[in-house]
């Protein structure tokens, strides 16, 4: 029996040794902030970035009509389609055609290109009938009545799409694409797609609409329904939920301020609105004037009305669906279109009877320039957490007085934002609230502020930052906060600082510093704080801090660097 009770605790123990032992590694080791590569997500324009990526890395080493891609390749430029076209022609060309800083012409003697087209300068495709295999401008691009792709075409501008066109698989744009009717699709992207609309007339979605709607953030809470209506909406104007359905849902004379996830259809009545995305196994019917302003997804059809906007400026959406997907006139969507079956735009425009304008025209296109200013610090409540993420078009933010902090990731990725004023009542910047923000150049009046900590990655990669100077009151710097920042040459700190902590990664490869002052009042130190430092040459902190893992790694990664160590007030104290 003894025998039997030692085995038995003997293999209990055998069991449980190693998961205790990594539970116990698990709890005392902390571990490197992995670096995310932002960019690696899935690219709605890779059929062009793919093909332009191999002909520009080849244009250096060209000999006469021959270019290395994947194995060489013959190509034509546009001088050599005129002469071509002189000669004895079948109508095809079966040579790839490059236009390098020359515009692309089509010679009437030719209907069908059955290899690519790239360009540089803008093109216009302007005879009907004409069908290429995939055509790229890097500039602006007009496919005129009745093209025909068979692959993909893009642009790196802006795409204008006329009548009765055939797309092929993909059709993509830089900034913003016009489609014309009667034209079928697989898949379409821009940052804006103006459907059933042309270059010269172009509807804005917003009118008639309340801006601020549509940066209130998505309720998650879920109700069990079938029929949203004004009898579900708040003073605040919306219906506060979402919503799970197993059948058919329908939203009427009432803007649900949540999602849809149904096993049925969903109906979106004609004025009404969605805030979140909507999910559905069957047919989803958005009607005249609706407005979605999440994704839209359906097992089935998709049928979009007149007047409807899906998505919103600046913020990118998918409407995919994997049976037929239909879209009427003056319709906006801000991102990716795409149907499995098929796509059409204006089905019901009678090609026959057309009149077709004898004169295109490129799609417009002007740099959005944002302020982001807010009535009141009750709107800048209400506004979604990542209302600005991502958006291009902000230049400048004025947080609202009152506010108590910037949330995460609400101006993550916004590029071209350039200065950031801050309110004196704001006491933190939490994570990622402006990472990558790489044109970020000012930031008003952030030693005047309340700031007590800055979150993780809060301002990373924000480059183009020269100087940080904090309030009394910082406490806390957390892991990455500073991270990349590239041209920041000054740190510094009051002399009565509040500081007691700089997290991990705070100042990592901020190659233009030079000097640091670790104030007296520091107790960690983070792994990596000051690595990738490539500049530092003096650093002055307390003596004892100079085992802390930020400090100590300094000696084997910056042997050139001077280190001062202090006595400081609380040194003194304790002795």
């Amino acid at each position: 029996m003894t025998t039997v009770i030692v085995l038995s605790i003997a293999f209990v123990i055998m069991i449980l040794l190693p998961v205790t032992t990594a539970w116990i590694y698990y709890l005392t080791t902390k571990g490197e902030i992995l670096k995310i590569k932002q960019d690696m997500v899935k690219d709605p324009r890779y059929f062009s970035h793919s093909f332009t990526g191999m002909i520009e890395r080849a244009l250096p080493n060209i000999e006469g009509n021959n270019i290395k891609l994947s194995r060489q390749e013959h190509f034509l430029r546009p001088g050599d389609l005129e002469k071509l076209a002189a000669e004895d022609s079948k109508g095809e060309v079966n040579e790839m055609v490059l236009a390098v800083n020359e515009p692309m012409i089509f010679p009437e003697a030719f209907k069908d290109f059955s290899k690519e087209i790239y360009a540089t300068q803008r093109v216009t495709v302007d005879r009907p009938g004409i069908t290429l295999r995939a055509i790229y401008s890097g500039d602006r691009m007009i496919l005129g009545n009745k093209t025909n792709i068979v692959r993909w075409a893009d642009a790196a501008d802006t795409l204008a799409i006329y009548d009765d066109c055939s797309l092929g698989m993909s059709a993509s744009a830089g900034h913003v694409v016009t489609v014309g009717k009667n034209v079928k699709f697989r898949r379409i992207y821009a940052p804006v797609v103006y459907f059933g609309q042309y270059p010269s007339k172009l509807i804005d979605p917003m009118e008639g609409r309340d801006e601020q709607t549509f940066l209130l953030p998505v309720i998650a809470s879920k109700r069990k329904a079938k029929h949203v209506t004004h009898e579900n909406m708040t003073d605040e104007g919306t219906a506060p939920f979402s919503i799970v359905s197993t059948r058919t849902m329908v939203v009427e004379g009432a803007i649900l301020q949540g999602d849809i996830h149904t096993d049925g259809c969903v109906r979106i009545c004609e004025r009404a609105g969605v805030l979140g995305n909507i999910f559905a196994e069957k047919g989803i019917l958005i009607e005249k004037g609706a407005f979605v302003v999440g994704n839209v997804f359906s097992q089935g059809k998709i049928q979009i009305g007149p007047g409807v906007m899906i998505g919103r400026k600046g913020r990118v959406v998918s409407v995919i669906a994997r049976d037929k997907l239909t879209i009427a006139e003056d319709v906006v969507v801000y991102g990716y279109i795409s149907s499995e079956t098929l796509g059409q735009c204006c089905p019901l425009y009678s090609s026959e009877t057309a009149r077709y304008s004898e004169k295109y025209e490129f799609a417009p296109y002007e740099e959005e320039q944002l302020s982001v200013r807010f009535n009141s610090l009750r709107d800048y409540i209400r506004t979604d957490d990542m209302a600005y993420r991502m958006n291009q078009g902000v230049l400048s933010v004025r947080i609202p007085e009152g506010a108590t902090s910037i949330r995460r990731s609400m101006f993550f990725g916004c590029r071209n934002l350039e200065s950031i004023r801050f309110t004196n009542t704001i006491k933190e910047i939490m994570d990622y609230a402006f990472m990558d923000c790489t044109g970020l150049k000012s930031l008003s009046t952030f030693e005047n502020t309340s700031l007590e900590q800055v979150g993780v990655s809060a301002m990373e990669n924000c480059k183009n930052i020269e100087t940080l100077r904090f309030p009394k009151c910082i406490k806390r710097l957390k892991e990455a906060c500073f991270a990349g920042m590239t041209e920041l040459m000054e740190v510094s700190f009051p002399k009565d600082c509040e500081l007691k902590e700089i997290g991990e990664h705070a100042f990592r490869d901020c190659v233009n510093l030079e000097s640091f002052v670790v104030p007296d009042g520091v107790e960690k130190i983070g792994v990596s704080a000051f690595r990738g430092c490539s500049g530092l040459k003096n650093i002055s902190v307390s003596e004892r801090l100079k085992d802390q893992p930020g400090i100590s790694e300094l000696k084997e990664i910056l042997p050139d660097l001077k280190v001062e160590y202090r006595i400081d007030a609380k040194d003194q104290e304790q002795q």
